[in-house]
């Protein structure tokens, strides 16, 4: 039993909870326990340095009679300078920092539960305190000063009890997949580029040489629904990590820096699990997408005057080297293939987001030279507006067809059927659960050895290892499978269009993941079942958050609201005022939000004498400086690399015969709903769109056709009998349609209107149900792009 070999040997405790900060006029004292309170440790902090940070960690494990007896110790020993004196109760040290002149300790005062991951607790925060720590007799006038303050105020404008969460004892920076198959953590990988407070926390870190004090903050968005089916508890889980790497606001931060590191950097992971996942009886599964700027250097400028303010492409790099680093990143944390879902705009009256995408275009079109056909990038295209402009237009169908075809291509990650192991006589974790034969994930904060260098690291590459011998050992449903490659899904803010379309993807993997873990017989969702409504609400939910930390309001949901069926009127005046707060919020907040993301992450650091952060032009260079984006570069070793996160081992070692296990998932009602209808939950889906799939020209040579006139090599494009696809390929359409349909014959200019206005109002092609209706109105198709070169 873990609780009771904590009893009796502290340095299995691997976790402190708790925390007492008391104070001297000479120091501070915190105070940290174990969530039973059976042992405790002792921070020392130096009060007597106006502006350095002298911190000791006491390394005696004490018991609750010895840590009273020293607190005893220090108030007499202090009596003459006023003694031992409370100041607060914590729950974790968010970090230190130091502006002009003094040091100051970021405090967790507040906290509850908003989840559980296999038994592991996620808490947000409800109230935190900033405490300065030199004594006020120690200070100088710069403690005091006009600029000092102005820093303070713009640190406390970064608010924690917003869209921040964390785990004691999960890595809630990392994905289950990685969690779940790794042979342990030493400690929270806080080089994670999820982990917004790693310059925060870096100073107590790299002096105590653990993560034992400090709790490593993810900002994004998070929300647990559990579901009853017929008895048998489901948790679905939603997570959204926010990147620190080129943080930033709406026009403020857009596209990408020299490190390749793009704006609105987001990973999304949708996990579900069992109720006994972790006993070795239940089931895990879990899948990753992401979204993030388009990778190109481009900038919109806020105005006061337009609401729309012009793109602008900064400078073109003929060899597209940061966009290259990007996509060379994403290989490296997801593995491959890399699918890119462009949503943006391909025709407009006054061109915006079409230069992008011809840009956009070329760069995938290059980067895929003289590369293996298995490392391609594979681009999919598709006007996001154009089509949902028709009112008979199935959004969410096509791009459902559009996200079973990346999960053909990805797979998602399943634990597998739990197999019954032998107890073993040697101890696997130094962590063990409370129930006998079954192991978890927490972390051991207190070891602080590295991991064997010898050890296979755990890296893209060893999952598709491990996915290939799964296919091959047994079939889905009793072996484990594993998610190789990922969907990267834009549009011009990433925040509405994208958000659509990961609901899309999102449903098309929740279909199977349930029916890998055996609670359907088909893997596909109704999209009118009540586990497809609660799926929206938490996607809704979601987009909500991040629009609000990125843009500055909530994000523009017709597509969801009508699918919801709530009133027009009412829905269109809510996404105006939406607007109206977005435009307020860009024009006159956000570079004020800037600074405070800048001084939070630590790309900017106040020094006395040179100019103050809201004197500057362009925080630009903080961006592309190395400094900002490896932040840990002379601190103590750690247990993982900059940058590592969902599929990288964050320096792990991966050990295929020893899967770890979580703990049992605790009994918290987080929502609970009574799915009554399993036909109806887990039936076919509605749409009968056909036809959809990924593309390229290579498909095209195989088959004896004709290559694509002016597309990139291997880029791929939506293949919809619609014309809402592309129509400046004309060769391509001719290309694709030459088998089924007779040509058409060429209609003079007097008749080009009438043609136009016919296919506008004819084309309903997701609701024709007969081979003929499809088959004119895929004709029509063919005519109007051929009137339209």
């Amino acid at each position: 039993m873990a609780s009771a070999a904590e009893a009796d040997d502290p340095s299995l405790v691997a976790t402190l909870e708790k925390f007492c900060l008391y104070e001297t006029r000479a120091r501070f004292y915190v105070i940290g326990s174990s969530r039973e309170k059976r042992w405790f440790r002792v921070l020392k902090i130096d009060r007597s340095e106006p502006s350095e940070l002298n911190v000791s960690e006491d390394p005696v494990w004490y018991s609750l009679q010895e840590v009273k007896s020293l607190l005893q110790r220090i108030d007499e020993g202090n009596r003459s300078t006023g003694g031992l004196t409370f100041v607060t109760k914590a729950y974790g040290i968010a970090g230190c920092i130091k502006f002009l002149e003094s040091y100051y300790l970021i405090l967790v005062t507040k906290r509850h539960q908003i989840g559980c991951i296999c038994g592991h607790a996620i808490y947000c925060i409800d109230e935190s305190q900033m405490i300065t720590i030199p004594h006020s007799s120690m200070q100088t006038d710069v403690a005091t000063s006009k600029n000092e303050l102005r820093y303070k105020k713009l640190l406390a404008s970064v608010d924690l009890t917003k869209d921040f969460f964390y785990s004691y004892t999960y890595p809630i920076m990392q994905s289950l997949q990685q969690n779940d198959t790794y042979a342990g953590i030493k400690e929270m990988p806080y080089e994670n580029l999820f982990v917004w407070n790693t310059f925060l926390a870096e100073p107590i870190r790299s002096r105590c040489r653990n993560t034992l004090w400090t709790v490593a903050l993810v900002h994004g968005h998070f929300k647990q629904v559990r579901l009853s089916i017929f008895g048998r508890e489901v948790n679905v889980v939603l997570i959204s990590r926010r990147s620190r790497h080129f943080a930033g606001t709406r026009y403020l931060k857009r596209g990408v820096n020299d490190h390749g590191k793009v704006a609105n950097d987001v990973e999304t992971e949708q996990i579900v699990f069992e109720e006994e996942a972790g006993s070795l009886k239940g089931r895990m599964s879990a899948v990753v997408q992401m979204r993030g700027s388009i990778p190109l250097f481009w900038s919109q400028e806020a105005s006061r005057l337009s609401p729309k303010p012009d793109i602008f492409v900064q400078r073109y790099d003929p060899t597209y080297e940061a966009t290259k680093l990007h996509f060379d990143d994403l290989a490296q944390r997801y593995g491959h293939p890399i699918i890119i879902l462009n949503l943006i705009k391909t025709v407009e009256k006054r061109p915006r987001e079409m230069m992008l995408r011809r840009e956009y275009f070329n760069a995938v079109g290059y980067l895929n030279q003289n590369v293996p056909e298995e490392k391609k990038l594979r681009f999919i295209h598709w006007d996001f507006h154009k089509f949902a402009k028709s009112k008979s237009a199935n959004v969410l169908g096509v791009l459902g067809k559009v996200a079973g075809e990346a999960l053909d291509l990805t797979g998602f990650y399943y634990s597998g059927k739990p197999k019954v192991q032998k107890k073993r006589s040697t101890q696997l974790s130094r962590t063990s659960t409370a129930r006998d034969g079954s192991l978890d994930i927490r972390v051991g904060s207190g070891d602080l050895s590295r991991l064997s260098s010898n050890a296979d690291a755990l890296s893209s590459t060893g999952f598709q290892d491990m996915r290939k011998e799964a296919n091959k050992q047994e079939p889905l449903g009793d072996a484990p499978c594993y998610q190789t490659g990922v969907l990267r899904t834009n549009c011009i803010d990433c925040l509405d269009r994208t958000n659509v379309a990961q609901y899309a993807y999102g449903l098309a993997a929740l279909g199977r993941q349930l029916h890998a873990m055996g609670l359907s017989h088909v893997p596909k969702i109704h999209p009118d079942s009540s586990i497809a409504s609660a799926l929206m609400e938490m996607y809704q939910s979601m987009g909500d958050a991040l629009a609000h930390q990125y843009g500055g309001s909530a994000a523009h949901n017709m597509v969801f609201t009508e699918r919801q069926g709530k009133w027009k009127a009412t829905t269109q005046s809510r996404e105006f005022l939406k607007s109206i707060k977005r435009y307020y919020s860009n024009a006159y907040t956000d570079g004020e939000k800037q600074d405070a993301i800048n001084l939070f992450l630590g790309y900017f650091q106040p020094q006395e004498g040179k100019p103050a952060l809201w004197e500057l032009d362009t925080d630009y260079y903080l961006h592309v400086t190395t400094a900002g984006d490896d932040l840990m570069s002379n601190s103590y070793p750690s247990s993982s690399a900059p940058g590592n996160n969902a599929f990288m081992g964050s320096g792990a070692a991966l050990n295929l015969g020893t899967t770890l296990r979580p703990v049992p998932a605790c009994k918290e009602d987080y929502s609970r709903m009574k799915l009554t209808s399993f036909d109806k939950l887990m039936g076919m889906t509605c749409s009968s769109i056909k036809d959809v799939r990924l593309h390229c020209d290579a498909d095209l040579k195989l088959n004896g056709g004709v290559g694509t006139s002016g597309m990139a090599p291997d880029a791929a494009e939506i293949q919809l009998k619609s014309p809402n696809w592309l129509f400046g390929q004309r060769k391509h359409t001719e290309t694709i349609t030459s088998k089924r349909v007779a040509p058409v014959e060429n209609v003079n200019e007097g008749n080009k209107d009438e043609a136009n206005a016919s296919l506008c109002g004819e084309l309903n092609w997701l609701s024709s149900s007969s081979e003929s209706c499809e088959e004119d109105i895929f004709r029509r198709c063919i005519l109007h792009s051929q009137q339209r070169m």
